[in-house]
């Protein structure tokens, strides 16, 4: 009882102050500024601007303009333009809403300068202009569809506008893509599939191979573009990573990494896959409530909710991860109950070796529904080494996220 009310602070003070340090949620296009008094929106010259509603802001005075905005409505099989428009000489934007209809405000922002920078985020149109985004270079996108190690080919893939087809070998690229996390559908004699894939992914990274033979799944976190946020977090801002033990409490328990150290990652054949994050945990036994944790959260701070505060869980069948190291680790989950108050749940303990085995978690194992959850941790009261990849939630097709978004 003592570890969990220990964990309740930790969990709920600790990670979101870290969220509320760099959760600044202003959605602001940056780009490069020209000498004239306007930046031109058109080509490598773009200005910065902030758009929220109708609202924009300007780079030291100058709006960029003539950039083409689009909202996209993501639904279960496939992305739509809702509307299209460009920024106006004062760099302003006007939110259709009637367009919207009865669609969540929140939706996918895409916005091109030129043919060399774009940028694209999850928005919510109805709040004031309070979230960011930067506008960079566009980039390339590669990856491979196979099916039990077979190549398929002919499949055809789509993002945003772009669609590509797998060649002999199974293999596909797209080009000039704004940075960060798609939404992909792959359609074939298979059917048709969502799967999350990335841009600028390092050498090694599995990621953008999709196996058809997986049941659905979308990917919490792969480790290959850190930021310290998770996979699906980024597109939301939101997903922010932390690694602390008792020592906050004066405890003395230690972690051989935290989420800025160089030596968090490890990768080549200690990895899983690409890299892997690597900690240990020093646990101090003399301390009452000893732990360490990994954790993160998916939705914003509990009750000061930016964009979604928690999501419904309840159509996954499983939390499930790669891990192998030595010691013991269980599960826990935060959420919110029925009565609106914080819950905290774990599972049962599992035992780490040295060979890479795929753990899985369903609500049975914490004793209660996954609904409304905002932080998954992994506990340790023992000395532990954990190896930690490709964090998944069964059940859930990418497409599916942003629908089970939760605010207060």
């Amino acid at each position: 009882m003592y570890l969990r009310n220990v964990l309740r602070k930790l969990v709920w003070v600790f990670p979101l102050g870290v969220v509320a340090f760099v959760a600044i949620l202003c959605i602001s296009l940056v780009g490069c500024s020209g000498n004239s008094d306007i930046a031109n929106g058109t080509g490598s010259n773009a200005g910065e601007t902030e758009i929220a509603g109708i609202i924009t802001a300007t780079n030291h005075g100058k709006p960029l303009v003539n950039a083409l905005a689009r909202v996209w409505i993501l639904d279960e099989d496939s992305m739509h333009v809702a509307y299209e428009d460009s920024l106006d000489n004062n760099g302003v934007l006007e939110i259709r809403s009637a367009v919207l209809g009865e669609k969540a405000p929140v939706q996918l922002l895409e916005t091109r300068s030129g043919d060399s920078l774009s940028t694209m985020r999850w928005v919510n149109l109805e709040r004031s202009p309070e979230q960011t985004l930067s506008i960079a270079a566009s980039e390339s996108l590669k990856g491979s569809i196979t099916n039990n190690g077979a190549a398929v080919e002919g499949a055809t893939v789509s993002i945003l506008d772009k669609s590509v087809v797998t060649d002999a070998n199974g293999n596909f690229e797209f080009n000039d893509l704004p940075a960060g996390v798609h939404y992909a559908f792959v359609e074939g004699y298979f059917g048709k599939f969502s799967y999350q894939m990335e841009t600028g992914l390092n050498e090694g990274a599995t990621t953008n191979n999709i196996n058809l033979a997986d049941s659905i799944f979308t990917v919490v976190e792969d480790f290959e573009n850190w930021k310290k946020q998770t996979f699906i977090g980024k597109s939301f801002g939101q997903g922010w990573w932390f690694i602390c033990t008792d020592s906050l409490q004066g405890g003395g328990s230690r972690a051989s990494a935290g989420v800025d150290s160089e030596n968090l990652f490890v990768s080549g054949d200690s990895a899983k896959s690409g890299k892997s994050l690597h900690v240990s945990f020093d646990i101090d036994e003399e301390t009452p409530g000893h732990y360490g944790v990994i954790g993160f959260t998916i939705g914003d701070d509990f009750d000061k909710a930016e964009m979604f505060a928690f999501y419904d869980l309840r159509k996954a069948t499983a939390i499930s991860f790669d891990a192998r190291g030595s010691g013991k680790i269980s599960l826990q989950i935060a959420k919110r109950s029925d009565k609106g108050e914080r819950e905290y749940h774990e599972s049962y303990f599992v035992t780490l070796t040295e060979k890479w085995e795929h753990f899985t978690f369903t609500a049975d194992d914490f004793d209660t529904e996954l609904i409304a959850v905002n932080a998954i941790n992994i506990l340790v009261i023992d000395d532990t080494e954990i190896y930690l990849d490709n964090i998944r939630f069964d059940g859930i097709s990418p497409s599916m996220w942003p629908s089970l978004g939760m605010r207060f």
